[in-house]
């Protein structure tokens, strides 16, 4: 359970934890290769999990280099079980090396993966090398990493190599690999898992320390099986109540995993969006997840829940992670302390045959990793077109989105969003964007729904219509799920629109474009663009440093739902 650097104030994974576990983020010896059958040199030194572009990597290094190479030491102590190497992520392909040996290797810069290193370890100092290769290729996942050589626009300095935590994990000689809870509002939980080889599974659920539920799953890899919980609380972001739940895989030794799951359903109707049956306003900011000396990675743990815990004071109920896949540590705050979330595939920039295999995979990867998360309330596929620009009227290209929205629906039932912005497809949200600046405009642009969701619609600032071509409104609930982006003068970089004068006429503009987007009745949610400062886009609420350009309470009273309302439902009645 060591700790090292800047984590280890949590356990790697909270969703999935064993006791006995070992951090190797810290320091480790690093070499710039660029070309890929080159010999690594070793001359330097890194801090695990920044990525060398990172300042606090040690390095700080913004320019391309498309091999590096990580090594270092970790001791490995007796065990009778299997020893298991996980790494959150690592931008992008990976090739992992225990004591010489080749124990696996890893496509994707966003999903987790996990080896199984027994038979490369023995007890005492091991060594373990990590060659990684990366790219400006636009068929890549990238989120908002540039594809050039220069940041651009909202595109911002790419991240190379380890850039989440890395650690080492004692497990059963039959151990668990994947398990899936799906808890319904009566009270019945319905636990699926999957294991090495065959054993029986046993597990019990707890509410604080009392027991309120056992079972065991029959023998097998693969089983699944359900108990039901009486007087079940229910998960929301006003009320976040977690059960927590202990699994057992019988061997010699045995295998233990500690989890925790909420139980809240899901379901839309036209007004909105309904939560254990309540309507709830989905009133969320937009988080790149982006810092100054870290960039993709989060500082530390503690920033993290910095930023869950502003995010609600600031008065959000919901965060849009946009383009990334954040830290397990930030969907776990999340889940604890209530907040909801939207699950966001990063994007790619151009539709071929690798991109599409990429999509498919990382998809189905993510939705794997984050469908435990009862915070997560619906999945994101596309954003505004990227990597599918021609949507609107491809047929080859709708037909790939549809099958991707076919994988993602079997795989879990949250609602999904299948291109967000405009040119939906079947969506179970129609989520706009709309970065229009003049609060008179805006009120005008929306002031009819039938202008919004039939393909008379054209989103102003944007190049498209509500539906792509042969798709039409079904009923959907209605959000803007991007608009805002303020900027204020003297500061370097851009926003949209004319930047604000000074902070008063800041906050004037913002006030007045959040009251109209919340007056708009058929609208029952939004989502502010953005919470931070991100490199040269200067549009956040915070500066990069999460230091607020308005007084908290100022924000809160702008955006909370109940504020915000309040103000919505005074400004309809004087039209």
């Amino acid at each position: 359970m060591n700790a090292i650097g800047n984590y280890g104030k949590y356990c790697p994974n909270p969703q999935f934890e064993r006791k006995d576990y070992l951090f190797l983020c810290g320091q480790w010896e690093f070499c710039m290769a660029d070309e890929e059958t080159a010999k690594p040199a070793f001359d330097r030194k890194i801090v695990v999990p920044y990525s060398y572009e990172c300042k606090a990597s040690g390095i700080g290094d913004e320019s391309v280099h498309g091999c590096v190479w990580y090594r270092r030491t970790f001791p490995v102590r007796a065990h009778r079980g299997r020893v298991l190497l996980h790494f959150e992520a690592v931008d992008y392909f990976a090739s992992v090396y225990v004591n010489g040996a080749f124990a696996g290797e890893h496509k994707g810069g966003y999903t987790e993966f996990c080896l199984d290193v027994t038979p490369y370890v023995k007890e005492g100092e091991n060594v373990i090398t990590v060659g990684v290769l990366d790219s400006l290729s636009k068929s890549q996942l990238r989120g908002k990493q540039r594809a050039k050589t220069a940041s651009y626009e909202c595109w911002y300095v790419q991240t190379t190599g380890i850039w989440k935590p890395v650690w080492l994990e004692y497990a059963g000689e039959t151990y668990l690999k994947r398990f899936r809870t799906d808890a319904s509002a009566d009270g019945t939980v319905r636990l699926e898992c999957e294991l090495s080889g065959e054993a029986e599974t046993r597990f019990e659920i707890f509410d604080g320390e009392k027991r309120v539920a056992a079972g065991v799953l029959p023998r097998g890899s693969k089983a699944e099986g359900s108990v039901r919980i009486s007087s079940p609380k229910l998960w929301s972001a006003g009320s976040p109540h977690l059960y927590t739940m202990k699994i057992r895989v019988a061997g010699e030794p045995a295998d233990e995993v500690y989890t925790y799951f909420g139980i809240r359903e899901i379901s839309l109707r036209e007004d909105g969006v309904y939560i254990n049956g309540k309507r709830e306003y989905q009133q969320m900011i937009l988080d790149q997840g982006y810092w100054p000396d870290t960039m993709l990675t989060a500082p530390d743990e503690e920033a993290l829940e910095k930023d869950v815990e502003l995010i609600k004071r600031m008065g959000f109920n919901g965060v849009r992670k946009h383009q990334k896949v954040e830290s397990h540590i930030f969907y776990y705050l999340c889940d604890k302390l209530g907040l909801y979330v939207w699950g966001e595939i990063p994007s790619a920039y151009i539709f071929d045959a690798k991109m599409r295999d990429e999509f498919t995979r990382d998809a189905q990867a993510i939705v794997l990793q984050l469908r435990n998360h009862p915070s997560v309330i619906c999945w994101l596929l596309f954003n505004e077109t990227w990597g599918v620009y021609s949507i609107k009227d491809s047929a080859e290209q709708q037909a790939y989105v549809e099958s991707v929205e076919k994988r993602v629906r079997a795989m879990d039932g949250r609602p999904v969003i299948t291109n967000d912005g405009w040119s939906h497809l079947n969506s179970d949200i129609l989520s706009l964007h709309e970065y229009e600046q003049d609060p008179e405009t805006f009120r005008r642009e929306y002031a009819v729904k039938d202008h919004v969701v039939t393909d008379k619609k054209i989103n102003t600032n944007f190049y498209g219509k509500a539906f792509a071509d042969g798709y039409r409104y079904r009923g959907q609930p209605v959000m803007i799920s991007e608009y805002g982006g303020v900027a204020i003068d003297g500061a370097e970089g851009w926003g949209y629109g004319a930047n604000a004068s000074d902070v008063a006429a800041y906050a004037k503009r913002v006030r007045a474009i959040a009251d109209t987007v919340q007056a708009i009745p058929y609208v029952c949610g939004c989502c502010y663009t953005q919470l931070t400062d991100v490199q040269q886009e200067v549009n956040g609420l915070l500066t990069a440093d999460r230091v607020p350009k308005l007084p908290t309470d100022v924000i809160r009273e702008i955006f909370s739902p109940e504020g915000a309302q309040r103000r919505a439902e005074s400004m309809r009645k004087t039209g």
